[in-house]
């Protein structure tokens, strides 16, 4: 069975203003999917939805939502329930880094419900579809911080974390049912975001970050074998790492943290 076969008709990528969202829009629409996507700011989102149109001659849908809304997956559903949904891609996340003292209520109720409540009502909506269809596929991106505890990085690597147990979970539950889940424990990738995050002194400091295009080739290839998936070269890093006993990762995740903190774009 093809990609397009198991995967289409249509692709829903969640967080596809820009960076790794556009591109894995991008990569369903090579692919032969027609695709939803769906961000918080309407003049890129619609941008995304035109260029994928013009490029890959499918069909596209843009809608704008706040993946922190109580009602976000109403103002989904109201696009996506008439259409034949057959791969989600959740990419939306919300973070802080700083003493955990620092952030105030509304960035930590932001963390929670976009990296934990989001992914539980999109998997829950989208699961039950694709079960009843009998194929299909979700990739919840995740991060190499939910790996271990993180000074200044606290609420982002236990959301992190989170979705990375989510995603494997489904994958035991619903991979003989036809549905292929994948969590992606996601490197540094060169995103605006990232650009916006660390001054460009500190860039030229670390490991080149991955190209946002390869990084969803290499996931989409991934669906449907593994539960979660590391993109690129930093696999056996992180298997050193999680070999060592767990208060030395903990400390080797905070003084990365510390070296990042220090880097931040002011």
């Amino acid at each position: 069975m093809s990609f397009s076969e198991k995967y289409g008709r249509w692709g829903v990528v969640l967080g596809a203003s820009e960076g790794l969202g556009e591109a894995y829009a991008h990569g369903l629409a090579a692919r032969g999917l027609d695709v939803v996507v769906a961000a918080r700011r309407v003049e890129p989102l619609r941008a995304v939805a035109d260029d994928i149109a013009a490029q890959h001659g499918v069909q596209t849908r843009a809608v704008a939502l706040d993946l922190a809304a109580p009602d976000f997956l109403g103002m989904l559903r109201a696009t996506t329930d008439d259409l034949d949904v057959g791969l989600v891609v959740y990419n939306g996340a919300a973070g802080h880094v700083g003493p955990f003292l620092d952030a105030d209520d509304e960035a930590m109720a932001a963390i929670v419900a976009v990296n934990c409540t989001g992914p539980l009502v999109v998997c829950q909506h989208y699961g039950a579809r694709l079960l009843e269809r009998g194929r299909g596929g979700i990739v919840i991106m995740g991060s190499a911080a939910g790996l271990a505890g993180s000074a200044y990085n606290g609420a982002y690597a236990a959301s992190k974390a989170f979705d990375l147990v989510l995603g494997e979970s489904l994958w035991a539950e619903w991979g003989d049912k036809g549905v292929d889940v994948l969590s992606v424990i996601g490197p540094a990738i060169d995103t605006p975001t990232y650009r916006r995050t660390l001054s460009s002194e500190s860039r030229a400091n670390l490991p080149a970050p991955m190209d946002p295009a390869v990084v969803v080739e290499q996931v989409l290839e991934a669906l449907g074998g593994d539960p979660s998936f590391v993109p690129g070269e930093i696999g056996p890093l992180l298997a050193a790492l999680g070999a060592l006993p767990r208060r030395q990762q903990v400390e080797a995740m905070s003084a990365s943290q510390v070296e990042l903190a220090k880097g931040r774009a002011t």
